[in-house]
């Protein structure tokens, strides 16, 4: 279909949402499947129960607009979902796994959230109030989806893949702390002496530079006694 106008191009952008959401009904079981965390498998389960709804309302956007739903591949959905199944399977099961799983699926929230928020603004602006609500109710689900996924990562899967990349290392987190510390003592340790070391040199060279010895400084004091006593004793 040749986009000639708005209207035009808000049908083709829904008809390509229509493909990348059924794309995504695929791809979901498969993750939810190879994810170790409990809370991220759920988090895959409730999308996809999400995304035949919102598979649902895209229909029925289509049909508000007097358009019959048709077949169109989403090229971007696909790229991005081939690239997330070829990572998830190069990485090894376990947190890690989850890390990329959770990196492949926010990029795609991101997209669908920027797809459906933009969509939405047309409906408003050509005057389609009730497209409009079917559109916006999705871009929420689909910005609490990404919520979600963020709060799984923060609370335990990247604190787990760290500590996966540490084992695998054979240094933990507290060695590597502990290690950091002693290093950074006995660098300013180090600093430290050295700046003592420049300061009594520098006040040796203050010295020199004046022409007066050390000996001199330490019998100064005697000689004002000395001249002291001699005074009193002519008075």
């Amino acid at each position: 279909m040749a986009v000639d106008s708005l209207r035009t191009h808000l049908i083709e952008e829904l008809t390509d949402l229509l493909d990348a959401e059924n794309q995504l009904t695929k791809a979901l079981p498969k993750m939810a499947k190879s994810a170790t965390s409990p809370a991220l498998r759920s988090a895959f389960q409730r999308h996809l129960a999400e995304t035949r709804g919102q598979i649902t309302r895209l229909d029925r956007a289509l049909r508000q607009l007097g358009e019959k739903p048709r077949r169109r591949t989403c090229e971007a959905m696909e790229g991005l979902l081939t690239e997330g199944e070829q990572v998830m399977h190069e990485a090894p099961a376990g947190a890690l796994r989850d890390a990329v799983m959770i990196t492949a699926a926010q990029k795609v929230e991101h997209y669908e959230m920027a797809s459906y928020g933009t969509v939405r603004t047309y409906a408003q602006v050509l005057g389609e109030p009730g497209v409009a609500r079917l559109l916006a109710q999705t871009l929420k689900e689909e910005k609490t989806a990404d919520g979600k996924l963020t709060t799984i990562a923060k609370r335990s899967v990247n604190a787990d893949a760290a500590e996966e990349w540490h084992a695998q290392s054979g240094e933990g987190a507290l060695d590597k702390a502990g290690a950091w510390f002693g290093a950074a003592i006995g660098g300013a340790s180090r600093r430290l002496t050295k700046g003592t070391r420049r300061a009594a040199d520098s006040a040796g060279l203050a010295r020199e530079r004046a022409g007066v010895k050390p000996s001199r400084l330490r019998r100064t004091p005697s000689r004002k006694r000395a001249a002291s006593k001699r005074s009193r004793a002519r008075r």
